[in-house]
């Protein structure tokens, strides 16, 4: 290979191979042979081929990765794809020295490059279409794996999918879209190395096709297109992000994996069983702290235990643990006790079953407790309640909103303005015309009794308004004052309805499949 004798380096491999079927280095030479000579299918073939009797060998997959890209890289679909890069960058800057030109003849000059650069941006476009439609299956999801892994280093992280969910829809911040792929990787990672290879891609792709309804040919086709034609860069917390926070995110998607293995294990299925007492299906901090007690036989550990974990797990203020939650309750315990799951499991359930019965003096402390734990819910939602009315009471646009709707200028909010802000709203989403009612609601939060609202109380009101509506506080207020300012903002209008009343539903965090909303038939199925 070194002395440049390619066709003999082959011959050696082979007669390698052939003395020795076994042994990793000829397969590794064969494939390195045949990627020197640019023959990438059949180094892809030679390499596979060597995984087969060695599957551990790390040289193998890193020859095969190469092949791989450099065949994607070789072919005319590839260069399709760098060619509409290219021109498409051409046409953008060109576009901008057309805009600085400082005389008419500079102007008609660059005028006429940006025209010759956007028609060749659109004929690589056209021929980039046109290649997607004569390649094969394989060849797409090359291609596709190649665009997705921009590091290239032949595996796809959360971090890299997440930028392909942004491309694909722009509507999602950069922290859902690495939340979505964080779960994604977890549940497609087969070697636990928090990171897709080609082959878990491939799951990856095949899973998503059947999700949407298509076939592979549309889907990657379409992927394909989204990824090279949108114009949605990385965003600044993106950068930061993928900078800083690399390991973290691999962390997180093991921590996920590990997770997802528990919720399905049966023996946490039936250790669910043992503390939901009452076939509820959630649990309580009763149920929770009677679970621990068994487990620990220490009351005062297990109620300080249950308030610090539902206090910290339960975020929407259910004053339950679902099973999923129930997962990460179980999770910390295994953290605590420097241990797995695996290793504790079963000593988890005998204990469960061991004794269920609470001495008096136990249960008056349950009782004390639980009556704590109340108080302390009630405290953290009226804190949380404060802490949105303060953000809406110092968001400016609220104040524009109060002004527009306070039609005579008196600084107060009477019910009939109330019902006209509330009319052009829902008129505006095509909603139900019941402002009457929905005022009414909302002059209950007049505290002084002046059948009016102040700018405190029109805050409080508009919190309570977004709950009941389903839409994030700035949101709502940013779009009702669109609304408000009547016909002359119709483009407007249908552009904020689009983006944040019609939100596109969200892709369901993968427990939610198995445990959220179960049959009565198959709970744990």
């Amino acid at each position: 290979m070194k002395d440049k004798k390619i066709d003999q380096a082959l011959d050696d491999a082979r007669e390698c191979i052939k003395l020795k079927p076994t042994y990793h280095k000829g397969h590794g030479r064969k494939g390195a042979a045949y990627h020197a000579m640019k023959k990438y299918d059949r180094a892809v073939a030679a390499y596979k081929e060597g995984l087969k009797v060695c599957p551990d060998e790390d040289h193998l997959k890193m020859g095969l990765a190469a092949a791989k890209r450099a065949k994607m890289d070789s072919s005319k679909a590839n260069k399709a794809v760098q060619k509409t890069e290219a021109t498409r960058r051409a046409a953008s800057s060109r576009k901008k020295k057309t805009k600085k030109a400082d005389s008419v003849s500079s102007f008609v000059k660059q005028t006429r490059m940006e025209l010759k650069t956007e028609m060749a941006a659109l004929q690589s476009q056209l021929d980039l279409i046109n290649e997607l439609a004569a390649m094969t299956d394989q060849e797409k999801l090359d291609l596709l794996f190649t665009l997705v892994d921009r590091d290239g280093d032949g595996t796809v992280d959360a971090k890299e999918l997440a930028g392909c969910m942004r491309k694909r829809n722009n509507e999602l911040s950069f922290g859902d879209s690495l939340e979505r792929a964080i779960n994604m990787v977890a549940v497609f990672d087969q070697d636990g190395d928090a990171k897709l290879d080609t082959e878990e891609f491939k799951d990856f792709v095949g899973v998503m096709t059947k999700e949407l309804g298509t076939d592979f040919h549309e889907f990657s086709e379409f992927l394909v297109l989204q990824l090279v034609f949108s114009s949605s860069g990385n965003t600044l917390e993106e950068e930061i992000v993928g900078e800083l926070a690399t390991a973290d995110i691999n962390a997180a998607v093991k921590q996920r994996e590990q997770l997802f293995d528990m919720l399905v294990d049966p023996r946490m299925i039936e250790l669910f069983k043992l503390f939901d007492k009452d076939g509820s299906r959630v649990l309580t901090f009763k149920a929770v702290a009677i679970g621990l007690y068994q487990i620990t036989s220490n009351m005062d550990e297990s109620v300080k235990t249950s308030m610090s974990l539902l206090l910290m797990l339960d975020k929407e203020d259910t004053r339950t643990l679902n099973y999923e939650q129930f997962g990460r309750l179980i999770m910390g315990i295994v953290a605590a006790a420097h241990t797995t799951f695996d290793e504790i499991a079963d000593e988890l359930t005998v204990a469960m079953l061991a004794s269920d019965t609470i001495s008096d003096a136990d249960l008056a402390n349950l009782i004390v407790a639980d009556a704590i734990y109340d108080t302390a819910k009630e405290i953290e939602g009226e804190a949380k309640a404060d802490e949105q009315i303060m953000d809406a009471l110092s968001y400016g646009r609220l104040q524009k909103l109060f002004d527009l709707w306070d039609a005579d200028g008196n600084g107060d909010i009477t019910f009939q303005e109330l019902t006209s802000g509330l009319h052009k709203f829902q008129q505006a989403i095509d909603g139900p015309d019941n402002a009457e009612d929905q005022a009414k609601a909302m002059l209950g939060f007049d505290e002084d009794g002046d059948a009016a609202l102040g700018r405190r109380e029109f805050a409080k009101a508009m919190v309570y308004y977004s709950k009941v509506v389903g839409v994030a506080l700035h949101d709502l207020i940013d779009f009702m004052c669109v609304t408000a300012l009547g016909d002359d903002n119709v483009q407007y209008r249908e552009a904020y309805k689009q983006s944040v009343i019609n939100k596109p539903v969200e892709m369901k965090d993968v427990s939610d499949e198995y445990y959220q909303e179960p049959s009565d038939e198959n709970f744990f199925e």
